[in-house]
């Protein structure tokens, strides 16, 4: 950025107009810079804001959901992971000594869903993950509403808004049930407003 500046100003004289613009230039640039540094996102504080939510929501302590959301997330590099926790649920799986943890990512609020089961009070192992159906690119929001995942009596349930109906949205809802092996789709079906 220095370099860049000492290249605009440099002049041996004031060049009337050119200098001028070269001010104008540094000063745009400088401006950007300091913007962009404002506005950037601090993914640590807002990846330990969710934690501390999740930590007083479940009773896990913070470090716990940290390593859950490590271990769930795809990208090497936490700096640059940008995903959110979207829920942590402890009681629809439990009975397997599992928990679903399910987190968003991207301009579409993606779902990410993985299944832990549970080892101890504070180790957990990562036993299935999904982040598409086989028919979808992905678990997103859409323009006619938001995604969502949850888990009732052992069953993983995620429904994506579709499109309009008559009386509200349709979702396409997709169940994936424990085969004794591992979580697979057990079912998908349209579901229209008031089914």
């Amino acid at each position: 950025m220095t370099s860049l500046l000492g290249l605009l100003l440099s002049c041996p004289q004031p060049c009337g107009i050119m200098f001028a613009m070269r001010i104008r230039i540094a000063i745009v640039l400088v401006c950007l810079f300091v913007a962009s540094a404002l506005f950037a996102q601090d993914w640590k504080q807002v990846h330990k804001k969710d934690e501390e939510k999740w930590a007083k929501e479940t009773g896990l302590d913070p470090f716990t959901i940290h390593k859950l959301w490590r271990m769930a997330s795809n990208v090497p590099d936490e700096k640059d992971d940008e995903s959110r926790i979207f829920s942590l649920d402890l009681d629809g799986l439990a009975e397997r000594h599992e928990l679903l943890f399910v987190t968003y990512a991207g301009e579409d609020n993606c779902l990410f869903i993985t299944v832990f089961r549970r080892i101890s009070e504070t180790k957990f192992e990562k036993v299935w993950s999904v982040e598409q159906p086989p028919d979808r690119t992905a678990f997103c929001d859409t323009s006619f509403g938001t995604a969502e995942a949850l888990a009732e009596n052992g069953v993983i349930t995620v429904r994506v808004p579709d499109s309009i109906a008559d009386n509200g949205v349709k979702y396409e809802v997709y169940t994936y049930e424990w085969n004794g092996i591992t979580y697979r789709l057990a079912g998908q079906k349209m579901r229209k407003p008031g089914d």
